[in-house]
């Protein structure tokens, strides 16, 4: 029994908030249930994937004389620019072409240009496109050209490789010397 004053109705509603509780817990978690599951899902198959960029630094010639003497000197660099096109894309990618030209930069100081030959790949393949580009009197700054030195000692170095694109866009690479970007 219950005492003098409790006739069992704080029993019932307090009963009645525990049970109204639990029903909103359980329906919250099932929404957040419900919102994990439709993210996933659009994030593994709804939306197509993009291209893959890369940009590789076949050749580099005269770096080493002009980093520890000149004050200017006109470097050669063999590049490749890869493309490879998901299965998620419904038309071909395309590079280069007439008046595009790849620019080639180290900490903002320009170094080198050459022409991007034209490129079309189609969804499912990839492929890659070789670039010569050169420079005529480039001139780096001190600090730029310490710190590329440092660098290239812990095998780090890498130059910005800058090549435009339809509609606008431009495709920035980072190109290690000595490796893929």
């Amino acid at each position: 029994m219950g005492s003098p004053c409790d006739d069992g109705s704080s029993r019932g509603a307090a009963r009645d908030i525990r049970v109204s509780a639990a029903l909103v817990a359980a329906s919250l978690i099932g929404l957040l249930l419900a919102l994990f599951v439709s993210v996933v899902s659009s994030k593994s198959g709804d939306i197509p994937e993009r291209p893959v960029y890369s940009v590789s630094i076949t050749e580099f010639e005269d770096l080493p004389t002009y980093w520890n003497n000149k004050l200017a000197y006109s470097p050669v660099l063999g590049l490749t620019v890869h493309v490879k096109v998901p299965g998620g894309g419904k038309s071909d990618v395309c590079i280069g072409g007439h008046t595009v030209a790849a620019v080639v930069s180290y900490g903002g100081a320009f170094l080198a240009e050459g022409p991007v030959p034209r490129l079309s790949v189609k969804p499912l393949q990839e492929d890659a496109v070789a670039v010569a580009a050169w420079g005529w009197d480039a001139w780096v700054p001190k600090f730029l050209r310490s710190r590329f030195i440092e660098e290239r000692e812990r095998g780090e170095a890498a130059v910005d490789v800058a090549v435009p694109m339809r509609g606008g866009e431009v495709l920035v690479c980072k190109a290690k010397i000595g490796g893929d970007s």
